[in-house]
């Protein structure tokens, strides 16, 4: 399936699809500023299951039938206001308003489950459902979730029974298809990109270099030459030779600030990106662009490592990591992110201890504990190619409190803050996971 198509992560030619016909999907920070990762953050959720279980991203979904759409991590929110198609969603009435837990896109039933949603009222293609979000404290920010509709002119299926298991017969459930994405962690700059990237404490915010000058280029890399243009929200799918599909995905996830990305892809292991994102108070991570693979809740111990290679600029004023960010167990509680390259970003959470796995030192940051949140490894040296132990840090995660024994997806991308309003490249190739 190689699509032009919106949806959160770009993959191979095969396209993964989990139990219950539903992909797990998954990324954020700022300089010096903590970042949020999507297991603390409020986001659009879709779920094939009354009850809201085994839930994914809805940006980048693909679904039919009736659907299950809903606010998740909505626990300091007073009100929900849920908009359809809408570019003018400021000058119009909402769809509907929730003013009480859990936000339901249908509304919520008098036993708590939540009420359908038939994608049926909507034509075949890309729509977008915006959530503005009210907090307690009267402030609000605003959510939005892109997702394909391909009923192909049936009728729906029919609503799949809420089940104590997650799997589904995809005779009898819609399908959905979600994508990565999903939250990340940052950390600081050095003051030398040349130099070690150790990152500064929490309260720190050290910049970037004023002395080094932007290297933005918008001609296309010698290696990737006539590739897929990949715009925002879009992706394409890749087979390897030896089988197995992949996922490249333009994810602008959250995108508040504006700007444009645009990815050119010859092949999963080799493609690259040019991005204009400017300057925004928040400092929140923006976009993350990355090629990965899905897995329907596959053993840890059959992932051994990953191949990868990937460089970005070192400009003045720009903010971002790249890394890995995989999703172990279920229900999006556990998040494991890999930074191999830091510029300007802090992780979420703290640092809790320092470890050496594959001959490389790295910082561990923790958000969250006991078994969940978001467990973040900061090399405290670039690392622009090599061969990443995932089992290793499969098994440190585990030892620090985390019983996930399975996995959904394993991403490698970029997470963006800003390019200082400026284009700039970034070059990915090489990458391959072993399992």
């Amino acid at each position: 399936m190689v699509l032009g198509e919106p949806r959160l992560a770009v993959r191979r030619h095969r396209k993964v699809v989990v139990v219950l016909a539903v992909s797990i999907a998954l990324a954020l920070s700022g300089l010096g500023i903590e970042s949020a990762s999507a297991s603390t953050r409020s986001r659009l959720a879709v779920s094939l299951n009354s009850d809201r279980s085994s839930a994914v991203r809805l940006d980048g979904s693909r679904v039919n039938g009736k659907i299950y759409v809903f606010v998740r991590n909505s626990k300091k929110l007073d009100k929900v206001d849920f908009y359809i198609d809408s570019p003018q969603w400021r000058k119009k009435p909402p769809v509907r308003t929730d003013k009480k837990a859990p936000f339901d896109l249908a509304g919520t039933a008098s036993d708590g489950t939540a009420r359908p949603y038939n994608t049926a009222k909507l034509a075949d293609g890309t729509h977008t459902i915006r959530a503005v979000m009210t907090r307690s404290d009267g402030t609000t920010y605003t959510r939005r979730g892109r997702f394909k509709v391909h009923n192909g002119g049936a009728k729906p299926a029919p609503t799949p029974t809420p089940t104590a298991t997650t799997t589904v017969s995809p005779t009898s459930a819609p399908t959905a298809t979600a994508p990565t994405t999903a939250p990340t962690t940052t950390a600081p700059a050095t003051t030398d990109p040349t130099k070690t990237a150790v990152p500064a404490p929490p309260t720190t915010t050290t910049a970037p270099p004023s002395t080094s000058a932007p290297t933005a280029t918008a001609t296309p890399p010698k290696t990737c030459t006539n590739g897929n243009t990949i715009k925002e929200g879009g992706l394409a799918s890749y087979s390897e030779a030896g089988g197995g599909e992949y996922l490249i995905h333009n994810n602008n996830w959250n995108d508040n600030a504006g700007g444009n990305t645009v990815i050119t892809a010859c092949n999963y292991n080799n493609w690259y990106l040019i991005s204009n994102t400017p300057n925004h108070s928040d400092m929140s991570v923006q976009t993350y662009p990355n090629v990965h693979r899905d897995y329907n809740n596959v053993a840890l111990t059959t992932i051994k490592s990953a191949r990868f290679a990937a460089t970005g600029p070192r400009c003045t004023g720009c903010v971002y990591n790249i890394a890995f960010d995989i999703w172990l167990g279920s229900g999006l509680s556990h998040e494991l992110m890999i930074w191999t390259d830091n510029w300007g970003q802090r992780p979420s959470g703290e640092v809790v201890d320092t470890v050496t796995i594959g001959g490389h030192e790295y910082q561990v940051w923790r958000s969250g504990s006991g078994d969940g949140g978001v467990i973040s490894y900061l090399s405290t040296t670039p690392q622009t190619s090599g061969d990443m132990p995932l089992s290793e840090f499969f098994k440190d995660v585990q030892n620090r409190g985390w019983k996930v024994t399975t996995t959904w997806q394993v991403d490698y991308g970029v997470e963006i803050v800003d390019t200082n309003g400026k284009p700039e490249r970034f070059d990915f190739n090489n990458f391959a996971i072993t399992d």
